[in-house]
């Protein structure tokens, strides 16, 4: 590599709330994966109506620059490259904006409400020649990157169940304020696409895509929250004494078939007190099987079935059983995620941000695609479309049976 080979990637992000703020730290950390050492990043401008909001996150991340007018973003001819982190609803008009200017893109999950937005949104990426990745962070962790490799190469033989979850407590206080999340026409689901886009991801990521939903049951435990107040961001309480109807699901249970024949449940709740923040997957093949919680995240457990055999020795049959195997550098994204790149230290979420805007970096660099584009979207879109649909006419919904699903249909408070 010469001192002129170099790629120079100046950065724009569109929104200043938690996931922006979590690309704005992934792009700060980008440089500590050692194959980047010829992209040079820029943090150029962070953007977002609150301008305020923008100006403080520009600062603490090392942007130069903040605005509240995305258009002048988009015109810049100085930036090559915008993340996007904007409630669901604006996606819609937001992403075709940015597609059209020509610049790379990386948009947070999902890329809209429902499959026919994502996949109007996909058909306009195909027509791009920038590289368009989507935000599926929890893949990039080393723990659930190790549990997809293994299954991949056989690990536990052929899978035929398969169990997913993520559950979540930030919902869990009926004081939070109603904000978008809580309705299901700007955001397209509750607990079913908020958390649950990860998790289905995550199944497809380690098992394959789902084929079928063969039943899906949505509840709205909390059916009313206090209005929020104006500029509010994240999932703080509200003090209003003025409540609004939640019009989306708190909890989903989804019962499902993969390509291979596996069934598989996925289970969703963004009110489970006591657990704020697990995302996990666990898999049963014919020879073991493998599991994964994202609030352990620098650890999985593996069980090998050969060692229980009855050609196994009389110890290795009196004491197998599933082995915790500690994350390292012998795992996906380890090195260059880890602060000290040593089995044990520990990876936690804020590393799959790092290592995923590393991804879209090094795609920039090789103009190539991302492994997690528009098209992962839409496929993960087209599961919660059938889940919808499912738990609105109470039968099983193949997945991708037709061009477009219904998403009208939102869970009924308790």
């Amino acid at each position: 590599m010469t001192a002129t080979s170099r790629t120079v990637v100046r950065i724009g992000i569109i929104g200043a709330g938690m996931a922006g703020q979590a690309h704005a730290f992934g792009y700060r950390n980008a440089m500590m994966a050692t194959d980047l050492a010829d992209v040079d990043v820029v943090p150029h401008t962070i953007a977002d109506p609150n301008l305020a909001l923008a100006e403080t996150v520009a600062h603490r991340y090392g942007f130069a620059h903040a605005t509240a007018d995305i258009d002048a973003l988009l015109a810049d001819p100085e930036v090559d490259a915008i993340s996007v982190a904007l409630p669901n609803h604006l996606h819609k008009d937001v992403l075709p904006r940015v597609i059209a200017s020509g610049k790379h893109l990386f948009a947070e999950k999902p890329i809209g409400r429902t499959p026919a937005e994502a996949e109007h949104l996909a058909e306009l990426a195909e027509g791009s020649a920038a590289v368009t990745g989507v935000g599926f962070s929890f893949r990039r962790l080393p723990g659930l990157a190790a549990v997809a490799q293994a299954v991949r190469a056989g690990a536990i033989g052929e899978i035929h169940t398969v169990r997913a979850w993520y559950n979540a407590d930030y919902a869990a206080d009926p004081a939070g304020a109603l904000s978008w999340r809580y309705s299901q026409e700007l955001s397209g689901g509750g607990a079913l696409l908020d958390i649950g886009a990860h998790a289905i991801d995550a199944a497809q990521f380690v098992a394959g895509q789902v084929t079928r939903v063969l039943s899906s049951t949505l509840r709205t435990v909390i059916a009313e929250r206090p209005l929020p107040a104006a500029g509010a961001i994240g999932h703080g309480g509200s003090t209003s004494a003025e409540h609004g109807p939640v019009t989306n699901d708190d909890v989903a249970l989804l019962t499902t078939q993969f390509e291979n024949g596996a069934i598989g449940q996925i289970t969703l709740s963004r009110i489970a007190h006591g657990v704020p923040n697990s995302l996990g997957v666990e898999v049963f093949g014919s020879a073991g099987s493998i599991s994964f919680d994202s609030i352990r995240a620098g650890e999985f457990h593996l069980f090998e079935a050969s060692l229980s055999q009855p050609g196994a020795s009389a110890a290795g049959r009196g004491f197998n059983g599933a082995r915790r195997v500690i994350t390292g550098p012998d795992h996906p994204y380890f090195t260059d995620v880890a602060a000290m790149p040593g089995a044990g230290v520990g990876t936690g979420y804020a590393e799959a941000f790092t290592a995923e805007i590393q991804e879209f970096l090094r795609c920039v660099r090789d103009h190539r695609p991302m492994d997690t584009d528009f098209a992962t979207a839409v496929r993960m879109m087209a599961v919660v479309g059938a889940a919808l649909d499912a738990a609105a006419s109470g039968a099983a919904v193949d997945v991708g049976s037709r061009a477009r699903f219904s998403t009208t249909a939102a869970a009924q408070p308790a």
